[in-house]
C-alpha cells in the first residue's frame, strides 16, 4: 500500500507487517506520519519538556 506522510509529504510503500497497515487499510482518511517525522516530533517534545537553564 502506498501512503503519504501528513507532515512532509514523503510517499512510502508499506507492507502488511507495518504497524500502521491495518489502521490505514480500514480508514482511508487516517493520518500517517513517516518515521523521520515521528523522530523529529519526539525530539521536539522532549526538548520542550526540559527546564530552561539559568543564564
Amino acid at each position: 500500500m502506498e501512503v503519504k506522510c501528513s507532515l512532509c509529504g514523503r510517499k512510502e510503500e508499506i507492507t502488511k507487517v507495518h504497524k500502521d497497515y491495518r489502521k490505514l487499510a480500514r480508514d482511508k482518511n487516517a493520518v500517517y506520519t513517516c518515521e523521520i517525522c515521528r523522530a523529529r516530533l519526539r525530539y521536539q517534545a522532549t526538548q520542550q519538556q526540559k527546564p530552561e537553564r539559568p543564564i
